[in-house]
């Protein structure tokens, strides 16, 4: 018993393609609609702000070197929830709470990044710059509150060294649009519109190709394996 063996045809399946096009674009279109309905809530603009704070030089030597180790040693105080409770009161804000500071604010610091010719430069030691970054929908409050947050983790590195070395190096004095909703939006849109083309020509390739169905003296010979007596043409008036 003779058994056709799975056989991808490339020129058949882009024919498929073209006889499916109307299909494909269904889908496509169908899929495109199912995005957009997704993101017709496109949320809202974030934007960014940085203020840094690091281990001021004015001071002796072993209060600087107290402060850098102290810094690189209790990074995580940096965005503990006393540094954030601290800073929502600097604010001095109803709407802004402990928790909307702690989640609206990431950490970084110098130390956890190759050193660069400036940094080295400025200190001429291995000194830690930490940068707190802050995302919000509202421009000014990201800038407030990145200058909230180094002030407040000044306060705190003060009340641990019992000395004002960590002081503010830059503050929050410019921000950046972190995220355009609109641009994202539309970015998803495009994913879902493209997703629908791939599915669709996906479908239609994997249906052509696993088609049991015969066409050509070579399927219907088993690849010329069965010998062929006779072939009657299309007959056309």
């Amino acid at each position: 018993m003779y058994k056709n063996e799975l056989e991808i045809d490339v020129g058949r399946c882009l024919s498929a393609l073209l006889k499916k096009k109307k299909f494909i674009g269904i889908i496509t279109v169908l899929m495109f609609i199912v995005g957009v309905g997704l993101t017709l809530n496109v949320g809202e603009d974030m934007y960014s702000a940085t203020a840094t704070v690091y281990a001021a030089a004015d001071g002796s030597i072993n209060d600087t070197t107290a402060a850098v180790t102290a810094m690189n040693a209790y990074l995580n105080v940096a965005n503990s929830y006393k540094v954030c409770q601290r800073a929502a009161l600097i604010i001095g804000r109803s709407d802004v709470t402990a928790a909307d500071v702690q989640g609206s604010v990431s950490v970084s610091s110098s130390a956890n990044k190759s050193s660069s010719s400036t940094i080295s430069n400025f200190m001429n030691s291995s000194a830690t710059i930490i940068s707190f970054t802050t995302y919000t929908a509202d421009p000014a409050l990201s800038m407030e509150m990145a200058d909230a947050m180094a002030q407040s983790y000044a306060i705190e590195m003060a009340d641990i060294l019992k000395t004002d070395a960590v002081k503010t190096l830059d503050t929050a004095y410019s921000y950046r649009l972190a995220k355009n909703a609109k641009i994202q939006a539309w970015k998803k849109r495009v994913e879902f519109l493209a997703g629908g083309f791939v599915l669709a020509c996906l479908v239609v390739v994997l249906c052509e190709i696993f088609d049991r169905k015969v066409r050509t003296v070579r399927e219907a010979s088993i690849r010329e394996e069965l010998p062929v007596i006779g072939i009657i043409p299309d007959y056309k008036e």
